[in-house]
């Protein structure tokens, strides 16, 4: 495992060996047939251990090469089948997930709690990382560093951010080099060394594609924060009880503004030719295939109808489009019916308005970086259109600049989903 690592920050994830790519995505599909075979007698101890190399090993299985060149048919018969999208091995958003606990049908607290430990490391993490890099003592990601200004201006930022979550709760600290075997990962224990060496795997030694993923992990933990309570807040407008909802959607605001300071870091320090730098070894890998984004915007608006036929394309999100019935209510919808008369009802209001405007700004900025990073004639990432489909549904909100709410919009029809593979789950579940 150590070898793997540093191999990987040696060279970049895709330039790693093929042959050593290769056996970890054969050793994936051994590990599978193992787990899930029913004569199988593993020990507890054992089985998390092989289920935890199973979470990694499978990015590589997802990511590997079925080109065929230079391998026997042996090997294209155990790479061959159905992946999915790029985005969620390429991000190592399963191993994010496990220690977020997303999906053990945790509470939303609990859940924000281990968002809130995440936050503190990575952020953390980042800022050291770019401290080392800006002293040159720092081997990991050295092609094409941000400019001199840049580098100053994101350390400043960082260091603000890791001010900001000095005082949330910590994660156990990472090792000064990665443990060697699987187990040493294992537990809560290894949960800072599964931050610091497993989950961010550049395909590249450009600098920031390294930031990049920073920045992509980041806000998929305070995307799941966020959905946390404001699936907890819409449980407690259904049962009437508007004190806690108005505590859920406070909490889930302050995550949403903590998420928009992180994305002005990328968009601040960036520039347009290190992005592109690395963008074609990213692959289809796309923000589109973020499922925690797209259920959080479900249970915050509703179905968007520019939204169907993208939904409908990725299997890891097609169940969402069963929110497409009568019985669904998202938030916009329940605090149609909150008081506004009332000291709680105002509460309620002005949180879901804070959230809101925190949410709107970060769509306006994530349309800004697509106009502002990818030429006018490309496509975006994950087959879409770029910059013109994020503009077919960044302005659906809660509240108009005048804060009164919208109303829900015209119900959509549910497409036909008849002989596609869906996974419908609870709402945490499909993450992993």
């Amino acid at each position: 495992m150590a070898q793997y690592v540093l191999a990987t920050r040696a060279v970049g994830r895709h330039y790693l060996d093929p042959e050593l790519r290769d056996r970890m995505a054969e050793l994936y599909v051994d590990l599978r047939d193992v787990l899930y075979a029913s004569d199988t007698v593993i020990g507890r101890r054992e089985r998390r251990v092989l289920r935890f190399a199973e979470l990694v090993l499978q990015s590589e299985w997802k990511l590997a090469d079925l080109s065929g060149a230079g391998r026997s048919l042996d090997v294209l018969s155990v790479l061959s089948g159905p992946r999915g999208k790029r985005y969620q091995p390429y991000a190592n958003v399963r191993l994010l997930n496990q220690i977020l606990g997303t999906r053990h049908r945790s509470s939303d607290a609990s859940i924000e709690h281990h968002c809130r430990q995440v936050l503190r490391f990575l952020l953390r993490s980042w800022l050291e990382y770019e401290r080392r890099s800006a002293a040159g003592t720092e081997s990991w990601g050295w092609q094409r560093p941000p400019s001199a200004g840049e580098m100053d201006e994101r350390l400043e930022r960082l260091s603000a951010l890791s001010r900001e979550t000095a005082a949330w709760p910590a994660t156990p600290p990472a090792h000064d080099s990665p443990p060697a075997r699987w187990d040493g990962y294992v537990g809560t224990a290894g949960h800072g060394d599964i931050l610091e060496y497993l989950v961010n795997l550049p395909q590249t030694q450009h600098h920031e594609e390294n930031a990049f993923l920073r920045v992509i992990h980041l806000t998929e933990v305070t995307t799941s924060g966020i959905l946390a309570r404001t699936l907890s807040a819409r449980t407690w407008l259904e049962q009437g009880r508007l004190r806690e909802a108005g505590r859920c959607l406070q909490r889930a605001a302050r995550l949403a503004q903590l998420q928009l300071d992180i994305m002005r870091v990328l968009r601040r320090t960036m520039s347009v030719e290190n992005f592109l730098g690395f963008r074609k070894e990213t692959g289809d890998a796309s923000a589109v295939q973020m499922t925690s984004s797209q259920a959080l915007n479900i249970h915050l608006l509703g179905v968007h109808p520019n939204k169907v036929e993208a939904l409908e394309s990725v299997p890891e999100n097609a169940f969402l489009l069963f929110h497409l019935n009568d019985r669904f209510q998202p938030l916009r919808s329940l605090l149609q019916d909150v008081p506004q008369g009332t000291e709680d009802g105002a509460a309620v209001l002005s949180a879901a308005r804070d959230l809101d405007e925190a949410l709107y700004a970060w769509r306006r900025l994530h349309l800004g970086l697509a106009h502002r990073y990818l030429p006018k004639e490309a496509p975006g990432s994950g087959g879409t259109s770029g910059a013109p489909y994020l503009s077919g549904f960044y302005q659906d909100r809660l509240f108009d600049p005048s804060g009164c709410l919208f109303p829900h919009p015209v119900p959509v029809s549910a497409p036909s989903l008849d002989g596609q593979h869906v996974r419908a789950r609870s709402v945490f579940s499909p993450l992993n």
